[in-house]
Formats: structure tokens, sequence, C-alpha cells
């Protein structure tokens, strides 16, 4: 004896639907970890590698209040002069002279008030590390308490590329900061 088996349309479509969001669901997953490993296998290794930056006095990170308006997390500079410290290790198998470093700071309200000063390592090894200091930063504007805007800065820490020394890459590492004379 025979059975028969009736299905509705609308249930075989439903399962058709349900299956294919699965097969993309598992193609998508599989090509997104593909993308990300390739991607990993590309990244360039940088020549100098710029280990950390120093601020003499320290900046603090801190809640600020301005006006009416509490700011989280601000990291405040209570100087209006300073010092910039960076160490800066060769990631390279070989000897790199003559290394260009500068760094810029620049007010966030007004862009064309600059302060640039450079530098250079006369040489360093493969994997060795040296530190560069810049002293004397004015700030090109203070907050004073009062302005949550007038104070902003960003630091710019570049290491210049230098064929005539075999230095093909330019490292570069950004800090924005609060100068505000006023902070205790």
């Amino acid at each position: 004896m025979a059975k028969f088996i009736t299905l509705k349309r609308k249930y075989l479509v439903y399962c058709g639907i349900v299956l294919a969001i699965a097969v993309v669901g598992y193609l998508g997953f599989n090509f997104s970890g593909v993308a990300q490993s390739s991607a990993a296998t590309d990244m360039v290794q940088p020549e100098m590698k710029i280990v950390s930056i120093e601020f003499d006095p320290q900046i603090q990170i801190r809640d600020q209040i301005y006006g009416e308006e509490e700011y989280k997390g601000i990291q405040i500079m209570p100087k209006t002069t300073f010092k910039v410290s960076a160490l800066i290790q060769n990631m390279t198998e070989k000897t790199i002279n003559n290394i260009p470093v500068q760094l810029t700071v620049s007010s966030l309200i007004d862009k064309s008030k600059q302060t640039s000063k450079k530098g250079e390592i006369p040489s360093l090894e493969p994997g060795a590390t040296a530190k560069i200091s810049f002293e004397n930063i004015k700030a090109l504007g203070d907050a004073k308490g009062k302005s949550a805007t007038e104070g902003q800065h960003e630091m710019v820490l570049t290491i210049k590329a230098n064929p005539d020394s075999d230095l093909n890459q330019n490292t570069e590492a950004r800090v924005i900061f609060n100068v505000d004379s006023a902070a205790k």
C-alpha cells in the first residue's frame, strides 16, 4: 500500500529561504576570515618605531569642567612651556644614519598657529633604541580653566624618510591635548 505525502508550497519556500540564509552566512563567514588573514600578511613592518612619547611635565588625564559642561578623560598639560621626549627603535636589519625627526605642535582652534622643531639621530644600530628630546616648547593657547577649546593642541612627531641613509618610510605619531595653566 502506498502512502502519499503532500507538502504545501509555502513550507517548501520557507525551508528554501532558511537554507539559503544558512549557506550565505557560512560563505560570508569563510570569506571574511580569508580577508582578515590576508590583510594581516600584507601589513608592512615599519622601519622606525616610536616606542614611547613622554611629556615633561606629565600630561594628566582627568575630568575637567569648563563653563557649565563637564568633559570626561581630557588630556591636560598643566604648563604653557613643556618638553617632549620620544624613544625610537630601529626595526631594520641595517644601521641607519642621519635619521631626521620633526616635532610639530599646532593649535586646533587656529590651524595657522604652529610651532615646529627638528632634530636628528646620528646613527642607530639594528634593534637599538635612541631617545630624542625637544625642549622649551611654548603652548599656542591656554584654556586658563575657562575654555574647552582655547588650549587644544595637536602634537605630531614624524620620522622622515631619508633615501640617502636607506630610510624609505615616514613614521608618525599624533597626540591631542589641552593646555590649561589653571589645572592643579
